[in-house]
């Protein structure tokens, strides 16, 4: 019988309910499928058949340790799910420079480097931008992101490593698409609206989720973007909004997003690709 890792992080080593979903999904396959965290004292990676990445929220706050448990995996050989070249690429939101040379929409951003300070007021009068939300290029579920705001009293500054987009208001009153990609196709969309007065659609920030199905126009936008790859991810989820009538991407999570996995048989969508699957075909080196 396989066994699957599923990582979670020693603070929170208990699945999500939604990736609870997975463990019957893989006995259903005959696997079996554990909770493991991957800053766990003495793991013995080697036992596991596939590691596949899924709470492992503390991520960002640990990036050196993070990026260095990814080389260990390598470096014993084991298959990680997404791949650790996909993991380092997507871990920090600069990827989104790359994607934009490749011909996906993106909002307009200002990148403030590390080392670098910026003027809040400074900047959007600089643009023209009356709002605008500036976040870390290295951040999960909206850490360190805020709405700032030209006329802010106070004198505000943003240090680098961050990036800061205009306001987009289509997110509060349209709500952000996510459309989940299993094995590279396209499996089932969300769409996620704030709360009032909130610009945030996370859940802890009293966003709620609805099942949706996108027009054809953003489900084939959605497609450009994972064919715009450097290798097919076996789980992917593309985060955007409809502005000026075409899809814009703000991320695409290929590391611990939450999937949705309640929806139309998806949990066992993703085990059946996992266990399943080839090593991905390579394309271009991430950064090229």
């Amino acid at each position: 019988m396989k066994v699957i890792a599923l990582v979670s992080y020693a603070e929170l080593p208990e699945l999500t309910d939604d990736d609870r979903l997975l463990i019957p999904a893989f006995e259903r396959l005959g696997a079996r499928a554990i909770s493991v965290a991957w800053d766990g004292a003495c793991v013995d990676w080697l036992q596991f058949d596939h590691i596949v990445l899924r709470s492992c929220w503390d991520y960002h706050l640990r990036l050196k340790e993070f990026l260095e448990w990814l080389q260990h995996l390598e470096g014993v050989g084991v298959r990680l799910s997404n791949s650790a070249r996909l993991v380092r690429w997507n871990a920090d939101k600069k990827y989104l420079k790359e994607l934009q040379r490749r011909g996906a929409r993106i909002p307009p951003t200002y990148w403030i480097e590390e080392g670098e300070e910026r003027d809040v007021g400074t900047l959007l009068r600089t643009h023209g931008w009356e709002t605008a939300v500036a976040k870390p290029t290295v951040s999960a579920s909206a850490h360190g992101l805020e709405r700032v705001f030209i006329d802010d009293p106070a004198a505000k500054v943003i240090s680098g490593p961050a990036m800061v987009q205009p306001f987009l208001p289509e997110v509060a009153i349209e709500g952000e698409w996510s459309l989940i990609f299993l094995g590279g196709k396209y499996s089932h969309a969300v769409l996620k609206l704030p709360a009032a007065g909130e610009f945030r659609v996370q859940g802890e920030f009293g966003g709620s989720t609805t099942s949706a199905e996108p027009s054809p126009s953003v489900l084939e936008a959605a497609n450009r973007i994972i064919a715009m790859l450097a290798e097919t991810p076996r789980y992917a989820r593309v985060d955007g909004i409809i502005h000026d009538g075409e899809f814009v991407l703000m991320e695409i999570e290929l590391i611990e997003p939450v999937l949705f996995l309640g929806l139309g048989g998806a949990a066992d969508r993703f085990a059946d690709v996992i266990l399943n699957s080839n090593r991905s075909e390579l394309k271009e080196s991430p950064g090229s």
